[in-house]
């Protein structure tokens, strides 16, 4: 297979599969929970993708596959976790300065490990890495045509979330919570 078609059909079969997953609905549910913050949420869950694109690529044989199912789980729970704090945060009044409380780097881990954690064994991990057992030569056309669609996805995501009127916030993000919710119990169960 050629360059630009590894690069093509790598990129396409990420972006399409990560459109709607559970760490797009993280993350446009967090940028909307902390809408002036929302750049942290777009590089925390850029970091974590492409933390997990890379080791998917280049360290895919080290993970004992028997560990996976752990990691599902793992997973799971702190997407439950998390989408109980964000339909909590959608019925809290806020006004601009609690949104600044905390710090921003305890937000960058914080989503950071939850996007991390959820992203391990997903479809597109799987995607990515049979992509990769097919084209051992070209690892690093693989690992950038991933991280490209991982990238766009979540730029539109938060861009998207960017844009949704103030008034909307609430119910929009209770939904994401609960639809964050149910991918939680589907990777525990």
């Amino acid at each position: 297979m050629d360059s630009l078609m590894i690069f093509l059909s790598s990129f396409a079969l990420v972006f399409v599969g990560e459109l709607g997953d559970k760490t797009q609905i993280a993350s446009g549910t967090g940028a909307l929970a902390n809408r002036r913050r929302a750049t942290i949420i777009f590089w925390s869950s850029i970091a974590a993708l492409v933390t997990v694109a890379g080791s998917t690529v280049f360290l895919a044989g080290l993970i004992p596959e028997g560990f996976v199912p752990t990691i599902s789980v793992i997973g799971g729970i702190l997407l439950i976790i998390y989408a109980i704090y964000l339909f909590i945060d959608a019925h809290q009044e806020k006004d601009e300065s609690e949104e600044e409380s905390g710090t921003n780097w305890a937000l960058f881990i914080s989503h950071f490990t939850i996007v991390f954690i959820a992203e391990l064994g997903d479809k597109t991990q799987i995607a990515t890495l049979a992509i990769s057992v097919e084209n051992q030569t070209n690892l690093w056309l693989v690992f950038y045509a991933s991280s490209s669609a991982l990238i766009a996805v979540t730029a539109i995501t938060v861009w998207g979330a960017s844009k949704i009127p103030a008034s909307k916030i609430p119910l929009i993000q209770k939904l994401g919570a609960l639809s964050m919710a149910s991918y939680g119990v589907y990777m525990v169960l």
